[in-house]
C-alpha cells in the first residue's frame, strides 16, 4: 500500500495478545514498515482466504 493512496480509516482498539504483538513489532521493524500495515495486510489475505472456500 503506497502512502498517497486515498483510503477511509478507522481507529479501533483490539486487545492482542503481548506475544503476538511483539512478533509483529519485530517483524514491522525488519521490514521497515509499521504494526498497522502488517496487521490490514494480514486481514485483507485472511479475507481472502475465507472468500475462496
Amino acid at each position: 500500500m503506497e502512502r498517497n493512496e486515498t483510503i477511509d480509516e478507522s481507529k479501533t482498539t483490539v486487545v492482542i495478545p503481548t506475544e503476538l504483538l511483539d512478533d509483529f513489532k519485530h517483524l514491522a521493524i525488519d521490514m521497515k514498515t509499521t504494526v498497522t500495515a502488517l496487521i490490514v495486510e494480514s486481514m485483507r489475505l485472511y479475507l481472502q482466504e475465507i472468500k475462496k472456500k
